[in-house]
């Protein structure tokens, strides 16, 4: 995940590096078998921690470990970003240590390179939307009402672990967006999806009737490589936007 190996320590919490300017801390799973990484782990944390860390913070443990499917919670000021290394990664590295992928030279070495550990790491995309509730553009019934709300993805872009960079246009890897109108905080029951060929006619907006939003619901942007990055997002936080 590109994270510094620099341990520090905040209100007297141990943490194990920054990942840029913000603080990382690394589940230890090994020390503190029984401990899972729940919402309730977040609070805890978050009432030591406080407004003593930035905007951001994030912890690396294994996926198993997180009882939660959200890439961050956020408390207060500070978004507390899960990075979620698969059991592959962590089986594979018992089994024979840290070793360098061998990259490929001809192209029947294209497979085992794919297969290799390190293209196992999840990559999650960064993705900026605006949330906003607007008057119906025509593509949701009229007896539903005469507002919908629209998450408009203002930019998304796929995070590559590449020897050689790989440049895409912005936008131009997104997949698709599944949405869970009405999640329970813990199994994403699948509503809908919107495909990017449909998006990009749509100048690149998620629109639905607001009334589908029953508490809170989840959204995951999937890249072309399999990626996600997932979100949740309650009717309050859709901000009504007057049009002329």
């Amino acid at each position: 995940f590109q994270c510094r190996d620099e341990p520090h320590r905040i209100a007297g919490v141990e943490l194990d590096g920054y990942l840029g300017a913000d603080s990382v801390m690394v589940f230890n799973y090994k020390k503190h078998e029984d401990v899972i990484l729940d919402r309730e782990f977040i609070d805890d944390l978050h009432k030591i921690l406080g407004d003593k860390v930035g905007y951001r913070f994030f912890i690396v443990v294994p996926a198993a470990s997180v009882m939660f499917f959200e890439d961050y919670i956020e408390k207060g000021k500070t978004k507390y970003f899960v990075l979620r290394i698969p059991y592959s990664i962590i089986d594979e590295l018992h089994r024979r240590g840290f070793t360098h992928i061998k990259q490929p030279i001809r192209e029947a070495d294209v497979n085992d390179t794919i297969d290799a550990v390190g293209f196992d790491f999840i990559q999650i995309p960064d993705v900026e939307c605006e949330y906003c509730i607007e008057d119906k553009k025509g593509q949701v019934e009229i007896a539903n009402g005469n507002k919908e709300a629209a998450v408009k993805i203002e930019k998304f872009k796929s995070n590559i672990l590449s020897k050689k960079p790989l440049e895409f246009e912005n936008r131009e890897t997104l997949s698709m967006v599944m949405v869970d109108y009405n999640y329970d905080s813990e199994v994403f029951d699948f509503d809908d999806v919107f495909y990017a060929e449909d998006l990009k006619k749509n100048e690149w907006e998620v629109r639905f009737d607001v009334d589908k939003i029953a508490g809170q619901m989840m959204i995951i942007y999937i890249d072309i490589f399999g990626n996600e990055k997932r979100e949740v997002k309650g009717l309050e936080e859709f901000k009504e936007r007057r049009q002329n």
